[in-house]
């Protein structure tokens, strides 16, 4: 599993890099090849190269990826629902343990916590995630997960 919420980014990459999507000129942030790579659906993810590449998680924008060479990835383009970019009450949180908003909504409005965050935190905390890859963003999603 990777150190993705170790806050130890990976060194080819400038993780902080921050461009405007092409499409709806929200801040969106690079993401790594490597996320790509999982995330693409294939074969379209066989004929990406290793570039700058940048993640945007504006709702109502269905561009998903871009590169500032002018290539633009949409949501029909990736192999799973993003749900940085839902609203959805069912949206994928984490996608390294398959939580949703709706689950962790639940568990606090029952008990006042979340028991699915409190989970993350702990798995995190001994690397057991791998949010470069399995999160579309390619950052941990705990800041995702509602206070």
């Amino acid at each position: 599993m990777g150190n993705c919420c170790s806050g130890k980014a990976d060194k080819s990459l400038s993780v902080n890099q921050v461009v405007m999507c092409p499409s709806c000129q929200a801040r969106s942030k690079s993401v790594g090849l490597m996320t790509l790579l999982h995330q693409v659906k294939a074969p379209l993810n066989r004929s990406l190269s290793d570039k700058a590449y940048f993640f945007c998680a504006q709702v109502d924008c269905d561009t998903v990826y871009f590169s500032l060479d002018g290539l633009r990835l949409n949501r029909e383009q990736v192999r799973e629902p993003v749900g940085q970019k839902s609203e959805d009450p069912e949206r994928t949180l984490c996608y390294c343990f398959d939580i949703s908003d709706a689950m962790v909504s639940d568990e606090i409005r029952l008990t006042g916590t979340s028991s699915s965050k409190a989970f993350v935190v702990e798995q995190t905390k001994i690397k057991n995630c791998a949010c470069d890859i399995r999160n579309p963003s390619g950052r941990c999603c705990l800041k995702e997960f509602p206070k």
